[in-house]
């Protein structure tokens, strides 16, 4: 099974996305479950959002996705659906696999080129699992019924840009350019920041983001990119329900189910929908959008909440690791209740408790299901101050997150809610 931890791309700099501990049923002996949540039901600022068995099949599962339409800028017939697009709040912008794209809408997507020349400007997403590399576009995007006009996004494995900087590659060396490789058509990443990586790309050159790439098969050349042309955040182009988001999931049993059917919804308190209730807001550090976490006495501040991380992501030397060639191979195979607290900035703190369950098991007992509350796995040594609060806990949850510098429901984003 493949582990997936998406690349929040902070407006200073480069951080393994993280996300919250599973809370879909907890394992025989535990607590109880709270009670469902309700799930916002068809409306304009909604997208259906369903965790399934996407286009890569069995080897990625724990990844929500929403189906969006991509045209031509200014067109309204040189469009295409796509399916199977993966909601990651722990990046930001739109990127889409090349190969998804129809020959007519690919080749209608206006090139960005650096400043006055004929020089394409391609991108390098770096997650935590891997690297995705393609040319820098505009686009017309819509999801439901919200529409960003003319935003720059990325097209993924262009066949056109095969000069891959080697400080795009090294850090973490596997290739995502490919639907089978990075298991979705494409990824929509609503996250805390207003563009992938803002003043720190805009006033210097970050390795490893953006170049510029001469079609004469020159050298790739990294470059400064102003916060307008940077691959941004689809939301804050909206003309209403712009300054956040909820992804909102069901409870999903403990062993794990075939699908999981949820919503995307857009706003935060601009709709009778989208209201913060009763929901604790932790604000996250406005550069690096992180929260601190204090698991078994260690603190982690570079911690989040990311719906684009299939597991829960963490270490724990009590735990076992599923072997190599089983079906849970590397992530635990010893269950667990377990809790974590959750510090905010402001010195707010929240108890985080979860479930970690046997992913061998899990998997053997149901080796069609999508959705596992229980997923945990190690986070590393390359991520050692990040605790990664997965998909898992976003089970029977509303999650928000905030955009920088917008009210959202009487607090100024950046923040993290539920």
């Amino acid at each position: 099974m493949h582990k997936h931890l998406a690349l929040a791309l902070s407006s200073l700099l480069l951080l393994a996305s993280c996300g919250g501990g599973g809370h879909g049923g907890l394992s025989s002996g535990g607590a109880p479950s709270p009670p469902p949540i309700g799930i916002a039901g068809p409306g304009p600022n909604v997208a259906t959002m369903t965790v399934e068995i996407g286009p890569a099949g069995l080897t990625f599962v724990n990844i929500p996705f929403v189906t969006l339409t991509v045209c031509a800028p200014g067109s309204t017939t040189n469009c295409q659906t796509i399916e199977n697009v993966e909601v990651d709040t722990g990046s930001t912008g739109v990127r889409i696999i090349a190969s998804v794209l129809n020959a007519s809408l690919l080749s209608a997507l206006p090139q960005q080129f650096v400043g006055a020349t004929t020089t394409p400007v391609v991108e390098c997403a770096q997650f935590a699992d891997g690297y995705s590399w393609g040319p820098v576009v505009s686009a017309d995007v819509s999801i439901s019924s919200e529409k960003a006009s003319g935003i720059p996004i990325q097209v993924i494995g262009d066949p056109s840009f095969t000069q891959i900087p080697t400080d795009c590659s090294t850090p973490v060396p596997n290739e995502e350019d490919s639907v089978a490789t990075f298991g979705a058509n494409g990824i929509i990443g609503v996250g805390l920041f207003a563009q992938d990586c803002g003043s720190a790309c805009a006033s210097g050159v970050v390795s490893g983001t953006y170049y510029g790439c001469p079609t004469n098969g020159q050298t790739c050349t990294g470059i400064t990119e102003a916060t307008n042309l940077q691959v941004s955040h689809p939301v804050t182009a909206f003309a209403t329900d712009n300054n956040g988001v909820i992804v909102e999931l069901p409870t999903v049993a403990a062993g794990g189910a075939a699908t999981a059917t949820g919503a995307l919804v857009f706003g935060i308190g601009t709709e009778s929908n989208n209201g913060l209730g009763s929901a604790t807001i932790f604000d996250t550090d406005p550069n690096a959008g992180t929260i601190t976490v204090t698991f078994n006495g260690t603190q982690y501040p570079l911690s989040a909440l990311d719906s684009g991380s299939n597991a829960l992501y963490f270490n724990d030397s009590s735990l076992s690791v599923c072997a190599s060639g089983t079906a849970g191979d590397g992530f635990f195979c010893t269950a667990a209740n377990l809790s974590a607290t959750i510090k905010t900035l402001a010195g707010t703190q929240a108890t985080a408790s979860f479930t970690i369950g046997d992913a061998t098991t899990m998997i053997e007992n149901d080796p069609t299901a999508a959705a596992f509350p229980q997923l945990g796995g190690p986070i590393g040594t390359m991520e050692s101050e990040t605790f990664d609060f997965g998909l898992p806990y976003f089970y029977n949850r509303k999650v928000f997150t905030a955009i920088e510098g917008m009210k959202a429901g009487g607090t100024t984003g950046p923040y993290v809610a539920y």
